[in-house]
């Protein structure tokens, strides 16, 4: 967290709040569901699990591990679905153990909003060892021969001689409920892992429904990009660079005087200002499609994606990463005034905008620089260090806001009227017809 990474997005029902609260407050709830419960069901049943820990203790299962004794127990109530009134009962022991978070305030973010955070840790049981080895050494000590030169009857008993090593494999991400906005962030595009924490998030009485990027326009993420490129400005500028990095290795290319517009060519191949003085750059990884029929061909550098770009008159864009800039000007030491362009964000636009497998709006890519830096910057002017929580539900503040200025970039792109829905909408799951004689007899 806190750099360039790809983030899930899903809905939160906001009338969930009060559920969640109370699944917080509930210490056998918390242990079941915790990451020192997941970890006793993998090692005591040889299975995946999952389970969360509080956002200021990513290891506190560690920290505080629980006796052996009271694994197989933790393990069995975890597994086990408990229906009001059952006589499933955790150990005293295993209730009053420091390993597990409960309680709202271990995952609140803030005293005045309703954001949390966790850490979501999943459990594989797998063999970590390398089987090609061992069978190799034990072929040069038993058979005295490379393992691909032994008979079948020989390969047989090495095999069944040959016992890996497995173990729990440990793999966390952090998420963050917005109770607020109504969404969920889940650092992950893992289908599979976003899937068993949505199931995980829902046990703690979180509403959670799918969600995706909506805009009316067919092919929209290129369409984006397309119309980005035709409004750049410095092309002259693009293209001479382009053709110097035809002729020149990158280190002979000489630099231009004018440290604004190099640091624009260098990494970009397109700059288009936005009605809201924002400014938009395009950069690998990117696909370029020479015309209609061609394949798109991918692209890294932004001076090949220029050339490509330039070679027909049908050429197009067909994703690329893309920042927000804004254009800041100050005094300089000599009375002068100068500009520099300071990165807001940074996102990935591709068809993979949204993962429809588990109902999830995707920031792919997603950098905010510009968070690190304004904070490092406060701590030295205040010689304060914010805590755990601020960063966190700084971090998450963000996320939101920039949501919000991608969804408003992508309106004003697309020239989508003011009263149109789009952006991230909830997908609407159509219902499964009635099982009428006439539906069954169709």
């Amino acid at each position: 967290m806190f750099g360039r990474g790809t983030w899930a997005i899903l809905g939160l029902a906001k009338e969930s709040l009060e559920a969640f609260r109370a699944s917080l407050e509930d210490r056998a709830i918390m242990a079941g569901c915790s990451q020192m419960a997941a970890s006793a069901v993998t090692r005591q049943f040889s299975s995946d699990a999952l389970g969360v820990n509080p956002f200021r203790a990513p290891r506190l299962d560690e920290e505080h591990p629980i006796a052996l004794e009271h694994q197989e127990p933790l393990a069995q109530y975890a597994i086990t679905e408990h229906e009001e009134g059952s006589e499933h009962a955790l150990p005293a022991e295993v209730l009053d153990c420091k390993g597990y978070g409960f309680s709202e305030e271990q995952f609140q973010l803030d005293s005045k909003m309703p954001w949390y955070g966790l850490w979501a840790v999943s459990n594989e049981w797998k063999d970590v060892s390398d089987l090609a080895s061992i069978k190799e050494q034990r072929s040069y000590v038993l058979l005295e021969r490379p393992y691909r030169f032994l008979q079948a009857i020989d390969k047989k008993s090495v095999d069944q001689e040959t016992l890996g090593v497995t173990v729990a494999v440990r793999k966390q991400v952090p998420v963050l409920l917005d109770f607020n906005e109504g969404c969920v962030y889940i650092e992950s595009s893992n289908k599979k892992l976003i899937y068993s924490i949505v199931v995980r998030l829902q046990q703690l009485g979180a509403g959670i429904f799918p969600v995706a990027w909506t805009y009316g326009h067919p092919n929209w993420t290129a369409e984006i990009v397309n119309r980005l490129y035709e409004g750049t400005q410095y092309q002259n500028d693009f293209a001479k660079r382009a053709d110097e990095a035809t002729r020149f290795k990158a280190k002979e290319i000489e630099k231009l005087e004018d440290r604004e517009l190099e640091k624009i060519v260098a990494n970009y191949f397109s700059m288009t200002q936005l009605a809201s003085e924002l400014w938009v750059g395009i950069s690998g990884p990117a696909q370029v499609r020479l015309h209609d029929a061609s394949p798109p061909i991918g692209v890294k550098a932004p001076t090949t994606a220029t050339t490509l770009l330039n070679m027909t008159n049908g050429a197009t864009v067909l994703s690329g990463a893309i920042t927000f800039q804004e254009r800041v000007q100050f005094t300089g030491k000599d009375g002068g005034e100068r500009t520099f362009r300071k990165d807001l964000l940074s996102i990935d636009v591709n068809d993979r905008i949204n993962l429809t497998d588990v109902g999830a709006a995707m920031l792919r890519g997603f950098d905010a620089p510009a968070f690190r830096k304004d904070i490092q910057r406060e701590i030295r002017q205040t010689h304060e260090v914010p805590s755990i929580e601020q960063f966190w539900g700084a971090w998450l503040h963000e996320l939101s806001n920039a949501v919000r200025m991608i969804e408003a970039a992508f309106r004003e792109v697309l020239d989508i009227d003011g009263n149109q829905e789009c952006g991230i909408l909830p997908v609407k799951v159509l219902a499964p017809p009635e099982l009428t004689p006439e539906v069954m007899n169709a």
